[in-house]
């Protein structure tokens, strides 16, 4: 009616709205979009693309400080969720079974790096994993509801800016109450599912619907598996690809060198692998010396790729030949092997020899007890009794024929 002002459950457009502060929701705010900026962490807002998740973990300040067998689990965990993930919304769902089968790691394993990476807020779990038997609606598995076993939905997210963390509405164009609002469901009150930190803006989603903008192409290596890089330590690479694949393992495996790239490692390492070199050979040589011993600890190098030469060159001259009286460790424990080899087979003939000197010596020693129980009277009557059958009589029994 005209002049009517519209009342508490009216909205001035002519909708009725429910609730006691309901707000209307952004054409961008869809309940898929919601449960995904929902699932972010606190601190943390939607990685860009799957290169720059696998980057931030990476560069985290825990990763970078674990040891090198550690520090390779997690990044197999890692590239596997990268390369499952979703372009558009980066929320991946890799099931138990292929993390398990693509990273060759036990289940307990696999689930304490996912809870690593929840914790440290560089994954969020969208829609947790659920089975007809524990799924609620299904009476233990008795009802089948159609729906089957579900994998758990990940989003993948990267540590949010410090300076973009208390107000974040300027960079989006929407106010983060809004958010915030259509996000919980009501004013004043907790979020539907899982907490979002209201003094911070998620992040942005994109313009226009559900189109989303084009992620960037994700930094792939030929010819990697999903279990990541793990080129063998004894074995030389013979092509550009393979180079790439042991420096990759290089960066894993010697803490010291992740500053720099795989290919800068390669580059670095080339001279090794060209003289036939392992990357066993290229680790052992930019930690120890020629003589065995091992380079002191001088701290963190200040400029990384002049103290990988230096270290190379007390192995190398400037043309990248051997020094003179040096050799590859490889070919020194080869050497070392063959030796040990070589004693090894000398002392099983000498044993042989013996044994057979030891079965000639049995025979003659039987033949010479021979010819001295000959020599005796009564063990040559023994003796002949003997080849008779005759039993020898005791000397405790009575002759025949007595009485007692």
């Amino acid at each position: 009616m005209p002049g009517r002002r519209p009342t508490a459950s009216q909205s001035p457009g002519g909708r009725r709205t429910t609730g006691r502060a309901a707000a209307a929701v952004p054409p961008w705010a869809s309940p898929r979009k919601l449960a995904i900026f929902g699932a972010l962490p606190k601190g943390s807002r939607r990685a860009p693309s799957q290169a720059a998740w696998v980057r931030a973990v990476q560069a985290h300040p825990e990763v970078a400080a674990l040891r090198a067998d550690a520090h390779r689990n997690v990044m197999r965990v890692v590239w596997v969720l990268a390369r499952h993930a979703d372009w558009t919304e980066l929320v991946t769902r890799p099931t138990w079974a292929v993390l398990m089968a693509r990273t060759g790691l036990s289940r307990s394993t696999v689930a304490a790096w996912l809870a690593w990476l929840r914790r440290a807020g560089l994954l969020g779990t969208v829609t947790p994993g659920t089975t007809v038997k524990y799924r609620r609606g299904t009476a233990c598995g008795l009802r089948d509801d159609g729906r089957g076993n579900e994998a758990a939905e990940y989003v993948l997210a990267v540590l949010a800016p410090a300076e973009g963390r208390a107000d974040a509405a300027g960079g989006c164009g929407k106010p983060a109450e809004t958010l915030a609002l259509a996000v919980t469901g009501s004013e004043g009150k907790g979020p539907a599912s899982d907490p979002v930190e209201e003094t911070r803006t998620p992040s942005c989603p994109p313009e226009g619907g559900m189109s989303s903008r084009l992620s960037r192409a994700r930094e792939a290596v030929p010819g990697l598996s999903d279990t990541g890089w793990w080129w063998p330590r004894a074995v030389t690479p013979a092509t550009r690809r393979d180079a790439l694949a042991a420096a990759y393992r290089a960066t894993a495996e010697d803490v010291t060198l992740r500053a720099l790239s795989p290919r800068h490692v390669r580059s670095l390492l080339r001279p090794v692998w060209q003289l036939g070199g392992t990357l066993a050979d290229a680790l052992f040589m930019i930690n120890h010396r020629p003589d065995g011993t091992p380079w002191p600890y001088a701290g963190t190098p200040r400029y990384l790729p002049g103290w990988v030469r230096h270290r190379l060159a007390a192995w190398l001259t400037e043309d990248g030949r051997l020094r003179p009286g040096v050799e590859l460790p490889s070919r020194q424990k080869a050497a070392a092997a063959a030796k040990v080899a070589d004693e090894l087979a000398a002392r099983r003939a000498e044993r042989a020899e013996l044994e057979a000197q030891r079965a000639v010596d049995v025979a003659d020693h039987a033949a010479r007890a021979r010819a001295l129980l000959a020599a005796s009277p009564a063990a040559a009557a023994a003796m002949r009794r003997r080849s008779l059958g005759i039993a020898p009589r005791s000397r405790w029994l009575p002759p025949s024929g007595s009485t007692a």
